[in-house]
């Protein structure tokens, strides 16, 4: 078995890299642990909550709470999960021997609205004592590290308004500005212990949150999810990977997921696309709960499906992104951060929430399709929203919009944008011939069919035998590779051959990595592979009968991920490593369609 790689390498300019964190999460919150035993980002009680660490961001001020080997001398690192569970082991060797091993977890039992805002550490040495170095830093606010307090002779607390955010252990702490910074020994074959906990206001020992046993239900509560998938093909370890992540993702209160758990981890090093991702943006719920139906967690998925369809009626409206908690301000402002390798700026909030992106009408009820496919439950109360959504799309689908790429500059006729229109009131007119609604069957028919008509006539260049990104444009946007999975044609069409050919010609890389387009957005610094695209890709190739290209094209991406299988949203063209906020979605959901629909695909051979 390899002992991973020289913990040396796992910074870089004092920025511990993206692709050498494993991430903890519990349906209320993550943390990222770089491979050197560092929390580099963790926002209590809830993902957009601000940041108790948050160096991944800032490699001079950053917080972050770090255990490793005092002498790193000739130490090798090593992250793996806890088997069908995103708990986190960290493992250090020297001469090829573990030496010590770091589990890290956010907690989740069987009670889920019992919430743990809190992150546990198990530290444990093996045959021979060993020195440790512990340090820690918190922040209490985004601009506010926040008052220090000694709680008792092993914890502390800071504290920023009602933000209370404590540290306790089993060790005794020396503690001074602006935290922990000492040296402890264990003996061989020894267990330390840690919890980082928001708004505990009172004193308490560290026995008091019963680690081991939450531990054990932790373990428990994620296997069995992991068990109730009906998937049993290739691909397994992955999907199924990409499965806990995405479940991670998800915050339980409300059923919304958050597209990743940081904010700008930057697209470009040195460039302003950096966003924050950790709001729910309505389409990728939506793509979620579609995966969730392919691998048989129907259940789950009606849950979410339900939760979405319960936000959306209260409000009386879609909307593009919203705060996980229904609470938040998402206005956007920046920080004063150095920003992850000097990529400024850092955002907090999402510009976008303001945008009309037209393709998420068609998301929401292709999801519901999808469901309805798969068995789900689909009752009166969806088929009301069916009939709104749709009556929303044919009032909408003629207006210019942002698109699926969330452009800042003028609002365009994107193509892309008009098929999910399409899509969505063809979606729910098969919904409601399988369920016997009683819809306006043939209105909609007409306004389908219209919508068709005028996508052929202005988004199709003769010339170029290809769709093109928006109508009156000569240019590919790689949004178009989803047209034959949409059925909006067959993937034999001779006009998806062309476009597909002219996608692969202008914007695909090595590695079948692809940019998203060409034109200019009104950003600096390059855009570089968005990694979802080469999934879209894949799934074209297999609507066009090219199936083994299609598996060559996966199996090469799947090799870009991290040794816990997991990814971030862009690939950096320069290195091939991995930027963009991570671990990204939308990416993982691309892992899930590609390698189930390959795995059916295996077995009717």
């Amino acid at each position: 078995m390899s002992q991973g790689i020289d913990i040396r390498n796992i910074e870089v300019n004092g920025f511990p890299l993206i692709r050498h964190h494993g991430m903890i999460a519990n349906n209320t919150s993550a943390a990222l642990v770089a491979a050197n035993g560092k929390i580099s980002w963790a926002c209590l009680p809830i993902f957009s909550s601000p940041p108790v660490f948050d160096c991944i961001l800032d490699s001079k001020k950053g917080t972050f709470f770090q255990l490793c080997p005092t002498d790193t001398n000739g130490i090798t690192v090593k992250q793996e999960y806890v088997e069908k569970t995103p708990v986190l082991k960290t493992s250090f060797f020297k001469n090829e021997k573990k030496i010590l091993e770091i589990t890290d977890f956010l907690p989740e039992t069987k009670y889920e609205n019992i919430k743990f805002p809190e992150i546990h550490r198990i530290l444990r040495s093996f045959e021979n004592p060993i020195e440790v170095s512990l340090k820690v830093t918190m922040r209490a606010d985004y601009d506010d590290m926040g008052k220090l307090k000694e709680m008792n002779e092993k914890g502390f607390t800071i504290s920023s308004g009602n933000r209370v955010i404590s540290y306790l252990g089993t060790v005794p702490i020396t503690l001074n500005e602006p935290g922990l910074n000492q040296k402890l020994t264990l003996k061989e074959n020894s267990t330390e212990i840690f919890v980082i906990s928001y708004g505990l206001k009172d004193h308490i020992v560290i026995d008091d949150f019963r680690t081991m046993e939450l531990l054990n239900k932790t373990i428990e509560f994620w296997s069995n999810w992991h068990d109730q998938s009906t998937y049993n093909g290739i691909y397994k370890d992955e999907i199924m990977r990409s499965a806990i992540t995405l479940r991670g993702l998800f915050y339980e209160p409300t059923g919304l997921m958050v597209a990743a758990p940081t904010t700008s981890l930057p697209e470009c090093i040195g460039g302003e696309r950096n966003w924050d991702y950790r709001y729910s943006w309505i389409r990728d719920t939506a793509y979620v709960i579609e995966a969730q139906s392919f691998l048989g967690y129907h259940q789950y998925a009606t849950k979410f499906l339900y939760d979405i369809m319960e936000i959306i009626e209260n409000e009386g409206k879609i909307r593009t992104i919203y705060p996980i908690n229904l609470q938040d301000d998402i206005s956007e402002k920046s920080l004063d951060y150095e920003g992850y390798m000097g990529s400024k700026p850092v955002r907090i909030g999402n510009l976008a929430s303001n945008q009309l992106q037209l393709d998420q009408y068609g998301s929401i009820i292709n999801a519901i399709y999808h469901l309805c496919n798969a068995g789900g439950y689909i009752n009166t109360f969806l088929r009301n929203f069916i009939i709104e959504t749709t009556n929303k799309i044919i009032e909408k689908w003629a207006e210019p919009d942002s698109s699926i790429w969330e452009f800042r500059t003028e609002k365009k006729h994107y193509v892309y944008s008009k098929i999910m229109c399409w899509m969505g009131i063809d979606r729910a007119i098969k919904i409601g011939k399988m369920q016997n609604f009683s819809f306006p069957y043939e209105d909609w028919e007409i306004q389908r069919d219209k919508i068709k008509e005028d996508v052929l006539k202005n988004g199709f260049d003769k010339g170029l035998n290809s769709f093109v990104q928006y109508y009156g444009s000569r240019d590919v946007d790689a949004s178009l590779l989803r047209i034959p999975v949409l059925d909006f044609l067959p993937g034999t069409d001779e006009r998806i051959k062309g476009t597909i050919a002219m996608v692969e010609k202008n914007l695909m890389h090595d590695r079948y990595l692809f940019s998203r387009y060409l034109n200019d957005d009104g950003l600096s610094c390059k855009d570089n592979p968005f990694l979802l695209l080469s999934f879209w890709y894949a799934e074209a190739l297999i609507e066009m009968g090219r199936e083994e290209d299609a598996r060559k094209v996966y199996e090469t991406i799947l090799g870009l991920s991290n040794d816990l299988k997991l990814f971030s949203e862009e690939i950096d063209m320069d290195n091939f490593d991995m930027i963009g906020n991570y671990p990204q979605a939308i990416t993982h959901i691309g892992v899930i369609r590609v390698g189930v629909k390959l795995g059916k695909l295996q077995q009717t051979r």
